[in-house]
Formats: structure tokens, C-alpha cells, sequence
């Protein structure tokens, strides 16, 4: 049976046209839904098919097999992400406003993707092949921007120069995926955004150069550690 449907694959050319674009986009959107409903093993091609309205084999002249098609939809969420982050930075001026924007964005993109986040961090991120996938390099190519925007900040002076970038990087970046998990897929925010405030805030106090309200605790954790990041080796520097 798999035989069968490599094979159609392969005789069908991926032609890019707005109707095939337009069916691709069902196809992820209503896997993305049944994925986070049932799970990814539990999810046939059969099922997501059925609820789609179109052939079982049609699917495969877009997506190799199911993993594929798991693949491509952060993929396709994180090109979007980045187009409207963008659009959102435009024209803002100065790091922490945009830190600010960024976190704010952040939480309001998973607060309205949550079948997405669901399957993101259930299925995709467990999965060893996720690294070598697009999708993980615009993840990558995300952190690489806040990174940066913490850099223009030194350079502004609004930020310590003695800040640990890539690891306050991780810290915010963290503490999103946290609050998601509590507010979004256990229900404890009403909404994910409402944490902008207090996140940005705890954040701020313990990098600006000047502060009345700066936690000492924070300051010393973002310090560099030498001994730290050998102890934790490449893999903690590799984004």
C-alpha cells in the first residue's frame, strides 16, 4: 500500500498554481486541527482526507507521507510568523520597545494558534528529524533576531554590557513557551497577552543599564558563566 502511494507521488509533478496552493493550505489546516485532536499516531491520511473533502490521494502530490505533512506545518506557520513579526517591528524604535513587541507578538501568535502550539510541542519538538527540517531554521533565524535586537541594545546602552545575550535570549524565549503551556493549553490566562506586562517588566528590571526596581537575583543569573556553558557544551549555543 505505502509502495502505491510513493508511486503516485512521484508521477505527480508538484506544479504550483493557486488552486493547488489553495488545497495545500486545507490540507495543512485541517491536519493541524486533527493532529491536535487525536494526536499524530494516532492521525491517518484516511481521516484528515475524509474531513477535507478530497481524495486520500491527492494528498500525497503535495506531502511525501504523514511526518511530511507534520513537518510542513510549522513550516508554514513560522513564514508566517515572521512576515507579520516584521510588519509588527516596523517603523519601532529602540531595543526594549521592541523586546516589548516581540513579546507581546510572540504570546499573541500562540494564543491564536493553539492547535499549532499543541502539536508543536507534542509531536514536533520531540522529534529528532524536526532539526534538519526548514521549519527549525526559521525557528532558528527567529532566535538569531531577538539575540541581536539584545545586541543593538548593549550598543544603544540601554541594555548591561555584561549581559549574557543568548541566554537572556533563552530566558524570554522560555518563559513564553512556559506561559503558553500554563495559560493556552491548561487554561490558566484568560488570555496568553495579558502576561506582556509583568514578563516584559521582571525582564527590564534586570537589564537596563539605570534602574530603581532592578532584581538582583536576574542580574547575576544573565551574567556570562564560563563554566556554565562548558558544562552544557554546544547544545545550548547552537540557534
Amino acid at each position: 500500500m505505502a509502495h502505491k502511494k510513493r508511486e503516485f507521488s512521484d508521477s505527480s509533478p508538484k506544479k504550483r498554481t493557486p488552486q493547488g496552493e489553495s488545497k495545500k493550505r486545507l490540507i495543512l489546516k485541517v491536519a493541524t486541527g486533527v493532529f491536535a485532536e487525536k494526536g499524530f499516531h494516532e492521525t491517518t491520511i484516511a481521516q484528515i482526507a475524509q474531513i477535507a473533502k478530497i481524495a486520500e490521494g491527492s494528498i500525497y502530490h503535495y506531502f511525501e507521507n504523514k511526518e511530511d505533512l507534520l513537518f510542513s506545518i510549522p513550516e508554514e506557520r513560522m513564514e508566517n510568523f515572521f512576515s507579520s513579526l516584521r510588519e509588527h517591528l516596523e517603523g519601532i524604535k529602540g531595543t526594549l520597545s521592541k523586546l516589548r513587541k516581540i513579546i507581546w507578538y510572540h504570546l499573541h501568535f500562540y494564543e491564536k494558534n493553539q492547535d499549532y502550539v499543541l502539536i508543536l510541542l507534542q509531536n514536533i519538538r520531540l522529534n529528532p528529524r524536526f532539526q534538519s527540517t526548514r521549519a527549525y531554521q526559521l525557528i532558528r533565524e527567529f532566535a538569531k533576531l531577538v539575540a541581536q535586537i539584545i545586541e543593538e541594545g548593549k550598543k544603544e546602552k540601554v541594555i548591561r554590557s555584561d549581559v549574557d545575550s543568548r541566554l537572556l535570549r533563552d530566558a524570554i524565549l522560555g518563559a513564553i513557551e512556559h506561559i503558553t503551556i500554563r495559560g493556552s493549553i491548561l487554561g490558566r490566562l484568560s488570555t496568553l497577552t495579558e502576561a506582556t506586562k509583568p514578563l516584559y517588566d521582571f525582564f527590564v528590571s534586570g537589564i537596563q543599564t539605570q534602574s530603581s526596581m532592578v532584581t538582583l537575583p536576574l542580574r547575576e543569573f544573565l551574567r556570562p558563566k564560563k563554566t556554565f556553558r562548558k558544562r552544557i557544551g554546544r547544545r545550548s549555543t547552537k540557534i
